[in-house]
């Protein structure tokens, strides 16, 4: 009888453990997605970018999980667009946007498009240069392997002139699929 209690009271207590667990740890969802998807005005995002390429749907995808309106155009030529909002060669990707006054280029994270719209600096638009592997869009799944070592990149600014800055810094963390 006496063993019987102590194995009563040992799984009471490991089940009240792993309720505060999960009480704590769906807090923290709710805490760290509170602050992922800020309360920030962004005005509709009108994306362009070529009909053969998957990845700049995915990160119209990414703008839209992250409550971004979305008009996606689709172009024979988007060397014409990237002309027409001034990017700098060197900083072209395969897709550009416009938000408002402010032009997008390649795989921008949200992170950045909310500091942009909350900061509301004097430039032209922020770039992603190239295609990251792990930004917006260029996430790799893959079924042989549990984890994933993403490139820590820039989001550049850009002015009408060409001048460019380091506008922000992106370190993806290492993702483990459990």
């Amino acid at each position: 009888m006496a063993i019987n209690k102590v194995f009563i009271k040992t799984r009471f207590l490991n089940y009240l453990i792993a309720s505060g667990m999960l009480f704590a740890n769906t807090n923290n969802v709710h805490r760290i997605s509170a602050e992922t998807l800020e309360n920030i005005d962004i005005p509709k995002v009108v994306s362009y970018r070529s009909a053969s390429c998957g990845c700049c749907k995915k990160w119209i995808n990414h703008l839209r999980d992250n409550g971004l309106e979305v008009v996606d155009n689709i172009v024979e030529d988007v060397s014409v667009i990237k002309n027409q909002y001034q990017i700098p060669n060197n900083l072209r990707s395969c897709h550009s946007a416009q938000i408002a006054n402010y032009t997008i280029e390649g795989h921008v994270p949200i992170e950045s498009i909310n500091k942009l719209f909350r900061e509301k600096p004097n430039i032209n638009g922020i770039a992603v240069p190239g295609m990251p592997l792990g930004s917006p869009g260029m996430e790799m799944h893959s079924h042989d392997s549990h984890s994933h070592d993403y490139e820590n990149y820039k989001v550049v600014s850009f002015s009408k002139t060409g001048k460019t800055k380091i506008f922000d810094k992106i370190s993806p963390l290492i993702q483990i699929l459990i």
